[in-house]
């Protein structure tokens, strides 16, 4: 078996698939179809019913070529959060480990509303801030509504 740590992963090994050759005295390890690998690697992480690992984490996100600064905006969180949760230096809110997994699955598919949503609240989350919202309301026939 070659345990294939190049995934990020400590607990990823590979029964077969793979071919280890010796030039200049150096061992070299290729792996067949790369692209699949990591899919199957993935989608075992995804079906898991544990938390994911700091590990798990930074595996998905890179699987989906997204940095840590755009899935800290969709999550709402600053890069330095995201950095934190892929250290192992805080733990992962169940909410951010059910959306990654969500994110993943459907980067995997043609549409993905999921990351839509996150992006759309994060651009109005930014506007925003960014004006000043006043809310007007007003009483009328005995209950409150918004003012037009």
């Amino acid at each position: 078996m070659y345990h294939y740590t190049e995934s990020g992963l400590p607990n990823v090994y590979l029964v077969n698939g793979f071919t280890v050759e010796t030039l200049d005295g150096e061992e070299y390890t290729s792996i067949d179809d790369m692209n699949g690998l990591h899919k199957t690697i993935a989608n075992a992480i995804i079906d898991s019913p544990k938390p994911l690992t700091h590990q798990e984490f930074r595996f998905l996100r890179i699987e989906m070529n997204v940095s840590q600064k755009t899935l800290g905006t969709r999550f709402g969180v600053t890069e330095q959060t995201i950095a934190r949760y892929e250290k192992g230096e805080s733990s992962i809110p169940r909410t951010t480990d059910a959306a990654l997994r969500s994110l993943y699955m459907e980067s995997q598919q043609k549409n993905n509303p999921v990351s839509y949503f996150l992006d759309l609240l994060a651009d109005t989350e930014a506007q925003a801030a960014a004006q000043s919202i006043q809310l007007k309301l007003e009483e009328v026939d005995d209950h409150w509504s918004v003012a037009a």
